[in-house]
């Protein structure tokens, strides 16, 4: 997995590219500590992302806990259609703020 991370002013925006897995997640949940304590809006790029697991949806709702208390905004942009069906199953959709691809 590659993270790339953009940061201007209180704005973040990762570009996830790869899988996001037990494996991975990890990696991307160490990449934003810290980066995300003062930001008030986080965008994940998912265009190249292959494939979410549990562990993934994991690091996205601690996110999203991170700055739906400050009154912050999180939007995952460019989801496919599968990651979609996930965030949907899983409740997501309800509180998430998602850019379909």
């Amino acid at each position: 997995m590659n993270i790339n991370k953009v940061k201007e002013g209180s704005t973040l925006t990762v570009a996830v590219e790869g899988p996001l897995d037990i494996r991975t997640a990890p990696e991307l949940s160490k990449a934003l500590e810290g980066e995300i304590d003062d930001v008030t809006e986080l965008f994940f790029d998912m265009k190249e992302n292959t494939y979410t697991s549990s562990a993934g949806l994991r690091v996205i709702l601690k996110c999203f806990q991170t700055l739906e208390p400050k009154g912050g905004r999180m939007v995952l942009k460019n989801v496919n259609d599968d990651f979609y069906n996930v965030l949907e199953l899983s409740g997501f959709t309800s509180f998430l703020e998602i850019e379909r691809a």
